[in-house]
């Protein structure tokens, strides 16, 4: 079995965040089904149209700059690598 890297902050906090979650609706779970039944009903009341459409239109004008960039920062990733070349060993000369 391979060995993980060590976990992120971020990845950490969301960790301890859904176990408070998740701990807090095994304690209170009628207040945890009336807020999420409260949070539906906040997003369905939403102008969902309204905030997809601009950043979807932000999302495409990003793109190509962003991709540009990763490029060239692969590039120059790529560019300056160094290699080590090992010299080849000679076979032994014998004495004539």
């Amino acid at each position: 079995m391979n060995e993980r890297d060590p976990p992120h902050p971020a990845e950490l906090c969301l960790q301890r965040t859904l176990e408070r979650t998740e701990a807090y609706v095994r304690r209170e779970p009628a207040k945890a089904v009336a807020a999420a039944m409260g949070a539906g009903l906040l997003l369905k009341l939403l102008p969902t149209r309204a905030m997809v459409r601009p950043l979807t239109t932000l999302a495409v004008a990003l793109l190509p700059p962003t991709l540009l960039g990763l490029g060239l920062l692969k590039a120059f990733e790529l560019c300056s690598q160094h290699t080590h070349l090992q010299p080849v060993p000679q076979p032994p000369v014998e004495p004539s």
